[in-house]
C-alpha cells in the first residue's frame, strides 16, 4: 500500500520502501546512524477496522524485522550494526473511532487526511519525528502545505506499547529495492570499515576509557607486585574499613573502584562493562552515563564499609562490579520506561540476571554482595534522575 503524497514525501526525506505481504500497510525506512527510522503507512480507507491487539503484533513484527535485518532480509550485508529502531505510524484516511483508539492507547500514532492534506497530532503522541512533520505539512496537503492539528484523546499521557511476547514472523519481503548494490559496495571498502569503527568509538569513548584506565592499572600494579594479595591491594588503595574509619581516606572508596583482585577478576569485569556499559552510554548520554557509574561506584563502596562496621566481617574489598551493577541498575530503567523491551532486553531478562547473580554472590565466599547491592541502588536511582525518555535522540 502507497499513498502517492505521503510517499513522495518520505522519498524525498530519504526514505525507502519496503514491501509487505499485507496489502492495507507498507514500510518506509531509513538507515541512519546505526539504526533504523521507520515509517508504517496503514490503509483505513478501505474500511480497515483494526484493533489494538492487531496493531501492536504488526508493530511487533516491523520492529523484529529492523531488529534481526541480517539473513531476513536479504540484501542487508554483514557488518552495519543496528543499535536502535525507531518507529512512527501513519494512519491514512480511514475511521475516526479506530484511528482515536489506537492514538489513545498507542504510541508514536498520527493520523493523516488524504482528502483534506490534514495531518492530525494528537495530544498525547509526538510533536516530530526526526524533522518528519514538517515534511508531511508541506509536501503532503492538497494544497501544498498541509494543516496540522492537536486532538485530544482523553488518555491521559503517554500510552505505550510492549513489544514483548510477539513471534518473529515472516510478513516482510526479503527484498529490498535498490540497496543491495549501494550497501554491498560500502561494506566491501576499508573506508567504510574505519568510518563504523570511528562512530562506535565516539558513541562509547567513556565505556572504553573506563576500561582502558582499569587494564592500565592492573597492569602496573601486576609488575609493582601481586594483585592477588590482600595487603598488597590495601597498601596502593584498595577499600578496608579501618583505614577509613581511623585515618578518614574516603578517596579509597573511589579507587577500590579501579583495581582487581588478578586477571580473571578484571576480565570478568570488564566484559560485563563493555557490553552493558556502552549500550547504556549510547542511550543515555557520555556525561550522564559517567555520572551515573561514579555514584553507583561510591554507592557500591559506602554500603559495602557501612555493612562491615555493622557486622564486624572485616575485608579487603576492591573491583569495579559494584559500578557495573549501577549500569545494569541504569539499563533496567530503561527497560521499564520503554514498556519492558529495550535493544532485545527485556524487564525479565535483566531482572533474572541480577537476582542469580545477587544469588550466586550470597552463596559463595569473597564477593562484596553488599557492594554490588549499593551499586545496584545508586545506579538505578541516579538513571531514574537523570534519564527521561526521549524518542527523538539516541
Amino acid at each position: 500500500m502507497e499513498n502517492a503524497a505521503v510517499a513522495n514525501v518520505l522519498r524525498g526525506e530519504g526514505y525507502r520502501y519496503c514491501h509487505t505481504n499485507l496489502a492495507e500497510a507498507g514500510i518506509y525506512y531509513k538507515y541512519y546512524q546505526e539504526g533504523f527510522h521507520i515509517v508504517m503507512a496503514v490503509d483505513l480507507s478501505g474500511g480497515n477496522r483494526f484493533s489494538v491487539q492487531q496493531y501492536r503484533s504488526m508493530e511487533e513484527h516491523a520492529m523484529d524485522l529492523f531488529y534481526h535485518p541480517q539473513g531476513r532480509l536479504g540484501d542487508f550485508p554483514d557488518g552495519f550494526p543496528v543499535y536502535h529502531v525507531e518507529m512512527l505510524t501513519l494512519l491514512i484516511g480511514g475511521d475516526s473511532e479506530v484511528e482515536r483508539k489506537l492514538c489513545a492507547e498507542c504510541r508514536n500514532v498520527w493520523v493523516y487526511q488524504p482528502q483534506s492534506g490534514r495531518l492530525l497530532i494528537y495530544e498525547n503522541q509526538p510533536g516530530d519525528f526526526f524533522g518528519l512533520r514538517g515534511a508531511l505539512e508541506q509536501g503532503a496537503g492538497t494544497g501544498g502545505a498541509g494543516e496540522m492539528s492537536r486532538q485530544g484523546t482523553g488518555a491521559g499521557g503517554w500510552a505505550e506499547t510492549s513489544r514483548q511476547g510477539a513471534g518473529a514472523g515472516g510478513w516482510a519481503e526479503t527484498s529490498w529495492q535498490g540497496t543491495g548494490a549501494a550497501y554491498a559496495s560500502a561494506q566491501n571498502t576499508a573506508k567504510n570499515r574505519l568510518g563504523i569503527l570511528w562512530k562506535n568509538i565516539r558513541a562509547e569513548y567513556v565505556t572504553i576509557a573506563l576500561v582502558v584506565v582499569n587494564v592500565i592499572t592492573y597492569l602496573v600494579l601486576e609488575w609493582l607486585g601481586d594483585t592477588t594479595n590482600g595487603f598488597f591491594m590495601a597498601e596502593h588503595g584498595a577499600m578496608y574499613p579501618d583505614f577509613i574509619r581511623i585515618n578518614h581516606e574516603w578517596w579509597r572508596i573511589i579507587t577500590a573502584g579501579f583495581l582487581h583482585f588478578g586477571a580473571v577478576h578484571l576480565v570478568n569485569n570488564m566484559v560485563i562493562l563493555y557490553c552493558m556499559g556502552s549500550r547504556l552510554e549510547r542511550v543515555t548520554g557520555h556525561l550522564k552515563y559517567f555520572l551515573i557509574y561514579l555514584v553507583s561506584l561510591i554507592g557500591a563502596g559506602l554500603l559495602s564499609y557501612g555493612m562491615m562496621l555493622r557486622t564486624g566481617d572485616y575485608a579487603v574489598s576492591a573491583g569495579a562490579s559494584g559500578a557495573i551493577f549501577g549500569v545494569i541498575g541504569g539499563f533496567l530503567w530503561i527497560v521499564i520506561l520503554h514498556r519492558g523491551r529495550f535493544e532485545q532486553i527485556t524487564t525479565r531478562r535483566i531482572v533474572m540476571m541480577i537476582v542469580l547473580t545477587i544469588y550466586y554472590g550470597f552463596s559463595s565466599v569473597g564477593i562484596d554482595n553488599w557492594g554490588h547491592i549499593g551499586g545496584l541502588l545508586a545506579g538505578f536511582a541516579t538513571t531514574v534522575i537523570l534519564y527521561h525518555r526521549n524518542r527523538q535522540k539516541y
